[in-house]
């Protein structure tokens, strides 16, 4: 298996560019020539590309960036793929915003429209970890990939669950794959490895944990999967970006109704969940910041049954969208 082919590589060297980001590259990979001609003789360079070349030296500089992130991935068993590549995830490619380049050590999820991701906040209640064993064991062990950010809490209890359902798990990281955050997950990593999974991020390596990088991290595991299930988040949880990536890109979000017990608890970590649940519309579009025809995608679980109901509506095809929904 190549670690690269020639059009990431091109794509990889012009990242090295300063000044050039993902929008730019997601440009040049939208010009029919890309790919068939050499970088430079690209008809339609984005302005970003002739401005950073316009210093002689920095195309040998990206060049040699390239080459260094090419050895790393080589020497770690990984790969570097682009929405040039067949077998970069086609649901992430159908994004408005996927990523240009993708690191992917072991092995993405064999039909990539089977993918659900699980996400919730790092301190689940006791009903919020049950449900989310329950949750991915269901899925994983009837042949789907559970798609998670090796996060403390929800992320790591979904892993867990699916590698012991005898399934496939991808963790989606915000930094480099020769880091593991929390370093408490190294295990976990290693393991999701060693039974048929991966690990995607879209930082090159030497990329250390970064708050900001979270966020789009976020985002990437939305796009990676058909559907989002959000265990539990406060109002302000980091798992919210996801969710509401979800509804952008046209996905399903779902959620289990919270206990009657967590609710008489005032529990923090459901109140998130709570106004998907009973919230009014206007309060529901606030949290999750999207249009109101956003909120006909929401699906609440309120048992082990609905689980079934929403499997089946994926499996339809008709439960996602290609072309993303606007937000406000």
């Amino acid at each position: 298996m190549s670690t690269i082919r020639e059009a990431t590589r091109q794509l990889l060297t012009l990242s090295g560019l300063p000044g050039v980001g993902p929008a730019t590259l997601n440009l040049v990979l939208e010009q029919p020539e890309f790919g068939k001609t050499d970088l430079l003789e690209l008809p339609r360079m984005p302005v970003p590309v002739q401005r950073a070349l316009s210093d002689p030296d920095a195309c040998e500089r990206a060049e040699a960036r390239a080459s260094a992130a090419v050895s790393a991935a080589r020497a770690d068993g990984a790969r570097i793929l682009s929405p040039a590549d067949e077998d970069y995830p086609q649901l992430l490619r159908a994004t408005p915003d996927r990523p240009p380049i993708l690191y992917v050590k072991g092995n993405l999820a064999p039909v990539c429209e089977r993918a659900l991701c699980v996400i919730g906040t790092r301190e689940p209640t006791r009903h919020g970890t049950i449900i989310a064993q329950r949750i991915t064991s269901h899925f994983a062990g009837r042949g789907w990939s559970i798609v998670s950010g090796l996060a403390l809490g929800v992320d790591g209890i979904a892993h867990r669950a699916a590698v012991e359902a005898g399934g496939h798990t991808v963790a989606v990281l915000a930094h480099g794959l020769d880091t593991v955050a929390p370093k408490s997950h190294a295990p976990l990593a290693r393991e999701i490895l060693s039974t048929g999974g991966a690990l995607v991020t879209e930082y090159p390596y030497g990329t250390r944990p970064y708050g900001p990088n979270f966020v789009k991290r976020d985002r990437i595991q939305a796009g990676l999967a058909s559907a989002v299930v959000l265990i539990q988040t406060d109002v302000r949880g980091g798992s919210l970006h996801a969710s509401r990536a979800a509804l952008e890109y046209g996905r399903i979000l779902a959620y289990p109704v919270p206990t009657e017990v967590d609710v008489a608890s005032q529990e923090p970590k459901i109140q998130g969940v709570l106004v998907l649940d009973r919230g009014s519309p206007p309060e529901v579009t606030s949290l999750l910041r999207c249009t109101p025809d956003a909120l006909s995608r929401l699906r609440p679980l309120h048992s082990r049954d609905d689980y079934g109901v929403l499997e089946q509506e994926l499996l339809s095809g008709s439960s996602y969208a290609l072309e993303p929904l606007r937000l406000l």
